[in-house]
């Protein structure tokens, strides 16, 4: 039996690059779940300032000009 075949280093590298390889899935996982996170909270502040300007959530914006006011004007 050769004891050579005990003291390998190979399984320590095969067993870094697995640790790595997990390290870096979950980092980006997270970096994923952080960016979802981020696109949340933008939308719920990004809500309450156009509320906070009168508009609510489920109504049709309204157009602040007057299309025939505005021609009328440039005619004279």
């Amino acid at each position: 039996m050769k004891l050579t075949q005990l003291f390998r280093r190979d399984r320590t590298v095969i067993k870094r690059a697995d640790a790595q390889d997990q390290a870096e899935k979950i980092l980006a996982e997270s970096l994923r779940l952080v960016g979802q996170v981020c696109t949340k909270v933008a939308d719920l502040i990004e809500t309450q300032r156009l509320e906070r300007a009168g508009y609510s959530q489920n109504t049709y914006l309204r157009r602040v000009d007057n299309p025939q006011a505005d021609a009328q004007q440039k005619k004279p």
